[in-house]
């Protein structure tokens, strides 16, 4: 296939209908689940259970999560720039593939691409100027033994011409670039975020702009028919359709209790579709030096509720300004691998008396061990290349004349880990419900091991001993104080009874009683489940004496629809102030009232 795609022959290839990007599509009926069987792809992909999206790039020095596009590329300054040490941190903790982020919304490219020599790795100054991160992270993998992809953000807030047709030829043009270039492509990605406020090659200054796009503008059926034309055993997650993973909702790491693979994808046809978990090891999906990574208590929660429940578990790996994933990171990431394989490594079924039992759709399994054995956790897997037909499933232990259930649950599918308080048994019972005859592959009985943690963040901000608030514009609330009150279960919001929702812009100033040297300040957005008025878009000025006023930063809190965390705002220099005021200028939902938790200074 020629590499270079134009916009008419993609639109005379013809479209199939619009195809979802990362969504969770309806579970199947269980008529409509049989029949619907995994590809190859997907018996490999479902098969490595681990994988990695790593974040790179002008980020980490600024300490956005979405830049907006205008970073100057003199930022990039790693001094350790290592692909190769990121690959090695990740394989220790039985990561089998790697997602790299090619491309982000801001539009730069981790490779010199050649449609984009000035705002890629061919601009960033010496002695990395040129550097191909893509190159070197796929042939980092291959010599590891792990699975390669790549992400390519279809929203690009640097280029001019996005949101016109210019665009898609640029798009469809760097796809070819990397499908062509760097051998076997395991996976791509294919994110939902687009169409919104950007640099946009600065027709409107530093303020940007706002731009949307039509339905089906980036032609994802044929991005997809390529794919699977070069290389045929990729998985596209969002995809959609054939070859598709999809998430699992929320960038927790926590797929559904119940999943089944067999479902409605483009077009409502029926396709295999398992759940891929994505979250960030860390708060955030780029850098931010006052994060740190999860818990191995964390982690191995995550693995339960991913792995665990048939899914993929994706951990989000950010390398740091130097270009290294941090010593913390590695650490915590071996300790995860550590885990992993104690806890796979010995089946404490091994040598039990199996005895199956058939009746229509039930199969029961009982395990009868050669003596009484501590475990805690039941590991089920379907044989998948068959269906997936398990609806539900119990486990059970001998207790006096009967049996005890001690565990149960939905979906099997690739593997169902029902973990559970430890007993000491000599048998076990197992019986799974199906839409058809279930067909398993050996039960295995584990005994993971207990780990605790603590995920508290280091705190290095100013203590807000004095401060007070001065001034709130929405005076029908009152509870400003709740932004500075150390505690991040309280809630500032200007959302009263009477006389109804204050909109945006909203805010209140700080009196911090003395000068502080403020070099930028955390967001914490609300954390009570609702994101109705959750806060988007800020300033944020500051005042020696509470009348002269200096604006420090402003800008949006990204990404917090699917993953309301904590954020860190960096000054471009730090200031000198007594006084601060927060102005929340936009909130999701419908932008009619505004919402946070806290703002500390540090």
């Amino acid at each position: 296939m020629d590499k270079k795609i134009s916009l008419i022959s993609i639109l005379v290839a013809g479209m199939i209908g619009a195809t979802p990007m990362s969504g969770v599509a309806a579970d199947a009926s269980n008529g409509d689940s049989l029949g619907v069987l995994p590809s190859e792809a997907h018996l490999r992909y479902q098969a490595r259970e681990i994988m990695a999206l790593v974040h790179w790039g002008l980020n980490p020095y600024t300490g956005q999560e979405w830049g907006f596009g205008n970073v100057p590329v003199s930022k990039m300054t790693a001094a350790k720039l290592d692909p190769a040490q990121w690959v090695r941190a990740m394989k220790a903790a039985e990561i089998k593939s790697i997602v790299l982020v090619a491309k982000h919304h801001d539009g730069f490219c981790l490779w010199p691409s050649k449609h984009n020599q000035d705002y890629s790795m061919a601009a960033v100054p010496a002695p990395n100027t040129g550097r191909d991160l893509v190159r070197e992270m796929s042939e980092a993998c291959r010599k590891e033994g792990l699975k390669f992809g790549v992400y390519l953000s279809p929203w690009d807030r640097h280029q001019a011409t996005y949101a016109t047709p210019a665009y898609v030829d640029y798009f469809f043009a760097q796809w070819n670039e990397l499908l062509d270039n760097y051998g076997e492509i395991s996976e791509i990605w294919l994110d939902g975020a687009n169409g919104g406020t950007g640099w946009y090659g600065g027709v409107n200054g530093d303020k940007g702009e706002r731009r949307s796009i039509p339905k089906d503008y980036y032609l994802l059926p044929r991005l997809l028919e390529i794919l699977h034309e070069k290389h045929p055993l990729a998985i596209a997650f969002g995809g959609g359709g054939d070859w598709s993973s999809a998430w699992c909702g929320n960038e927790r790491g926590v797929s559904p209790d119940t999943w089944w693979c067999p479902r409605k994808g483009g077009g409502g046809k029926m396709y295999w579709i398992p759940s891929e978990a994505d979250f960030p090891l860390r708060g955030g999906w780029f850098f931010h030096g006052n994060e740190k990574p999860k818990s191995l208590a964390r982690l191995v929660k995550i693995y339960f509720e991913s792995v665990g429940r048939g899914a993929v578990m994706n951990i989000g790996i950010a390398p740091d300004t130097d270009g290294q994933v941090c010593a913390d990171d590695v650490k915590r990431l071996a300790e995860f691998g550590e885990w992993v394989r104690e806890f796979n490594a010995f089946d404490l079924a091994k040598d039990a008396k199996i005895n199956e039992r058939r009746e229509g759709n039930k199969l029961t399994i009982e395990l009868t061990l050669p003596e009484a054995r501590e475990l805690n956790c039941v590991d089920i897997r379907e044989d998948i290349a068959q269906g997936q037909r398990v609806s539900s499933f119990i486990v059970e232990i001998p207790s006096g004349e009967g049996w005890r259930n001690i565990a149960s649950g939905t979906t099997v599918g690739h593997r169902r880990l029902a973990r559970f308080s430890a007993v000491k048994c000599p048998r076990v019972r197992v019986t799974l419900d199906g839409v058809a005859p279930p067909q398993v592959l050996p039960i295995a009985l584990r005994r993971a091991r207990e780990v605790q943690g603590n995920d508290v963040p280091a705190i290095d901000t100013y203590d807000k001993v004095g401060w007070k608030i001065v001034t709130e514009t929405c005076l029908a609330t009152r509870n400003a104080r709740s932004a500075i009150d150390g505690n991040y279960g309280s809630l500032w919001h200007t959302h009263p009874l009477k006389p109804g929702p204050q909109p945006p812009p909203q805010g209140f100033t700080v009196d911090c009683g003395k000068e502080l040297l403020m070099h930028g300040f955390d967001y914490v957005p609300r954390l009570d489940g609702c994101k109705h008025g959750m806060v988007d878009g800020y300033e944020f000025h500051v005042s020696q004496d509470g009348k002269t006023w200096t604006l420090a930063s402003a800008g949006e809190f990204g990404n917090l629809d699917a993953n309301p965390v904590k954020q860190r705002i960096t000054f471009t220099n730090p200031v000198k102030a007594r006084f601060f005021r927060f102005t929340a200028t936009h909130s999701l939902g419908k932008n009619d009232h505004a919402a946070l938790a806290e703002i500390d200074v540090w």
